[in-house]
């Protein structure tokens, strides 16, 4: 099984010369796999991305809210050619999300949209309204997805590149969208974690990042506060984490009920 290696799962890959010198050397030790790097769209040297053959998923609007649509798809559309896709965060009812992520399919991006989770319940009301969320498994998530999946399904049908991170739930065993759309495969393909140390701990702050909340976490329990240098599966891509053992459960119960 062919294995793609997604950096920066745990900081932002910052498209330093450093950086590019580091992955260069990982890509060279492993020929046997595919890397593609992780920035959000306020990084800095975010053109340099198209001097190197290396895919890249860039998160759009990594504060949430959306400043400037246009100067956001002029920086996307330098890059275009090495853009595998660009992560949307969605939250209810905010409506300059959903016309991004319109404007970025008809620009012939590939766009995953990600299901914004919360830590606390007062941060969802700087967002959204708390009503449509649930807290589940330690985080605050949406209670009710249908309505973005099916938007996203009714994309797909006009030709629109539109998907779902997890929408199973399954972690990404079950999902599979970074790896596909990186190699353009649609055979099954396993993707592994790399925090390159030349990109440091990430600097920018987003909004409930799920990364320094369990950089936290791995401080708090006197760990590193992440594995630097060392390509593995994290527990999403593991599939190790309850929310995930307890989906997988219930699609294995639903499938024998049915059988019954």
């Amino acid at each position: 099984m062919k294995t793609v290696v997604r950096v920066a799962v745990n900081n932002n890959f910052n498209c330093t010369k450093p950086e590019w010198l580091q992955l260069d050397m990982f890509s060279s030790l492993h020929p046997d796999k595919t890397f593609f790097v992780n920035s959000n769209i306020h990084t800095p040297d975010l053109v340099s991305i198209s001097k190197h053959n290396y895919k890249a998923v860039i998160t759009a609007n990594p504060n949430i809210l959306i400043d400037d649509p246009y100067v956001l798809i002029h920086k996307l559309k330098v890059i275009q050619k090495n853009v595998a896709f660009v992560r949307v965060k969605y939250v209810p009812g905010y409506t300059p999300a959903l016309d991004l992520i319109d404007n970025l399919s008809e620009c012939g991006f590939n766009v995953v949209i990600t299901l914004q989770r919360f830590n606390k319940k007062f941060n969802i009301s700087k967002f959204a309204n708390p009503k449509h969320y649930q807290f589940t498994h330690s985080r605050w998530r949406l209670k009710n997805p249908k309505p973005i999946i099916n938007r996203a399904k009714n994309s797909r049908k006009h030709g629109l590149n539109v998907f779902i991170c997890d929408q199973a739930g399954l972690g990404c065993q079950g999902c599979g969208l970074c790896a596909k759309l990186t190699t353009g495969s649609s055979e099954d393909v396993s993707i592994k974690t790399l925090n390159l140390s030349t990109s440091g701990l990430c600097k920018f702050n987003c909004p409930d990042c799920y990364a320094k909340t369990m950089q936290k976490f791995c401080i708090g329990t006197g760990h590193n506060p992440i594995s630097y240098d060392n390509i593995h599966a994290n527990c999403k891509q593991a599939g190790k984490t309850k929310h995930i053992q307890e989906a997988k459960e219930k699609r294995c119960l639903k499938s024998r009920q049915l059988i019954l």
